[in-house]
């Protein structure tokens, strides 16, 4: 992986051992920057890095903003190296969480911004499947356990509940798994949420053209809207689900957006001072000591903050703190209306990471050996240059600013790992469905056919629990299947 050892050895040291607490003022021309070879460069980027995330951990203004810009001077979006690039992502999000400290300036500068490159998303989305293999995998490996799942069902209904990233080519594959089985399709039904009519319209064209190609029964439906916004009491209602069919459900990189919580309820519990009281308690002696206190305050109430661990152990802040698999009300009604339904499968993809955590170092630190594995893989793809910028800027661009930038409701990337889900998922009613060995080598198979077998690796854990979707033995996606558990009676559900 590019520059693996030097990244490590930051992620496992203090950002002190690596950066000098104090950044000394460097000549503005950027001079000192040619002083310095490709490997130097790259190891006081690093460790720029993690001392800029720590001076706005602790909400020292101008620290962080020396670090960026000594930053700006090494990185750059267009650079051609990866660890360069994402640099200059980092930086970004970085400037985005300082800035978003001061709400007016905020919105006026980034407010436009952010819906500059929207149009992009789509576009990206479609790079990275076509120069990447872990949404491929997520597909085949996701079809195979509901093929399993539905052996002798002759009326099937799948809902897709991917959204933004979903892809008539999953549903395409699962009508030539179906024409294979010994008893024929069965009729099928297709559900897509997503928030497109137009792409809902033309997923039903593309869908219903290929049903027929396949001589296959099939009807398909469309519900517009968006995961994190849908009415789940009235989600049997919306979904259209009938008695007689076999459900089964699909999720791919939604499910963390359900995990956002609302400020208001978290600062009243934590029975925190407001910003103003605090300042009012001490006598700054200038416009500079208040605003970076101003800075330091916000950081500090933030319900994400490191701060998290100083408040009372009784308090309900703190046992939130304490125990993050507790569900959150979206997510928890989620699960509820879902189980409701008692699909015979539901499964699920997400990120192989903890970008949820309280403390805002621990997330960054997180985050940027995360996505340093993503940018790697890019590097190293058959991507054109112009495809690969899509995808570093736009796509996971957007998903490091939320990461690391937003705070409260705003952060709606909070990816978490598969044992945590485990965790989520066994508390809101549901047990694991075992995935097996052949839907690992159809998954390996894939790797070798498309010429991607080496650095990239599918681990199927010893229980069958689930699929990891590795890069150099990093896992960075996992899918896992579940099902509700038996009711309280004792009968499961089917």
């Amino acid at each position: 992986m590019f520059q693996d050892d030097m990244l490590s050895s930051a992620t496992s040291s203090p950002a002190s051992s690596v950066y000098s607490p104090s950044p000394s003022p460097s000549p503005s021309n950027g001079s000192w920057v040619q002083e310095l070879s490709h490997d130097q460069q790259s190891v006081r980027l690093i460790g720029l890095l993690y001392q800029c995330a720590a001076e706005v951990s602790a909400g020292s203004f101008d620290r962080a903003n020396l670090c960026l810009e000594h930053i700006t001077q090494l990185a750059s979006l267009d650079a051609p190296h990866a660890l360069q690039r994402l640099a200059a992502v980092f930086a970004d999000a970085l400037a985005r969480k300082l800035l978003n400290l001061i709400p007016g300036l905020s919105r006026a500068l980034l407010s436009s911004a952010n819906s500059a490159d929207a149009h992009l998303v789509p576009v990206a989305r479609r790079h990275m499947f076509d120069v990447l293999p872990f949404l491929k995998l997520a597909y085949l490996t996701t079809n195979h356990a509901i093929l399993e799942a539905m052996e002798g069902e002759r009326f099937v209904h799948v809902v897709d509940f991917s959204g933004p990233v979903a892809n008539p080519v999953q549903w395409i594959a699962l009508f030539h798994a179906f024409r294979g089985r010994q008893e024929g399709p069965p009729h099928l039904r297709i559900t897509a949420v997503h928030d497109s009519k137009e792409f809902l319209a033309n997923m039903a064209a593309v869908l219903s053209k290929e049903a027929e190609a396949f001589d296959i029964a099939f009807q398909f439906n469309a519900v517009e809207a968006k995961l994190d916004e849908m009415d789940f009491d009235a989600l049997r209602h919306d979904l259209g689900v009938r008695s007689g069919e076999a459900l089964a459900v699909s999720v791919v990189l939604q499910l963390h957006r359900l995990l956002a919580v609302d400020d208001g309820r978290r600062h009243a519990a934590a029975g925190c001072l407001t910003p103003v009281q605090i300042i009012a308690r001490s006598s700054p002696r200038s416009f500079g000591e208040l605003l970076e206190r101003e800075l330091n305050t916000r950081l500090q109430l933030s319900p994400d903050a490191s701060v998290v661990s100083s408040l009372s152990p009784h308090s309900p802040a703190a046992a939130t703190a304490a125990h993050p698999t507790t569900s959150t009300p979206k997510l928890g009604s989620f699960l509820s209306a879902v189980r409701s339904l008692s699909p015979k499968i539901m499964v699920m993809t997400e990120q192989e990471a903890n970008h949820n955590g309280g403390a805002f170092q621990e997330r960054f630190d997180e985050a940027l050996n995360y996505y340093a594995s993503l940018f790697d893989c890019l590097q190293r793809s058959a991507a054109a240059a112009a495809e690969r910028a899509r995808v570093e800027r736009v796509l996971l661009g957007e998903e490091i600013r939320g990461v690391v930038a937003c705070e409260g409701a705003e952060r709606v990337e909070r990816h978490e790992r598969a044992r945590q889900w485990a965790a989520r998922m066994e508390a809101a009613g549901m047990k694991r469905v075992g995935l097996s060995y052949s839907g690992a080598m159809e998954a390996r198979k894939l790797l070798q056919s498309c010429g991607w077998a080496g650095p990239y690796e599918v681990r199927h854990d010893a229980g069958g629990h689930g699929f990891f979707f590795c890069w150099h033995k990093r896992p960075l996606y996992a899918v896992t299947a579940w099902r509700p558990a038996a009711s309280r009676r004792g009968h499961t559900r089917s």
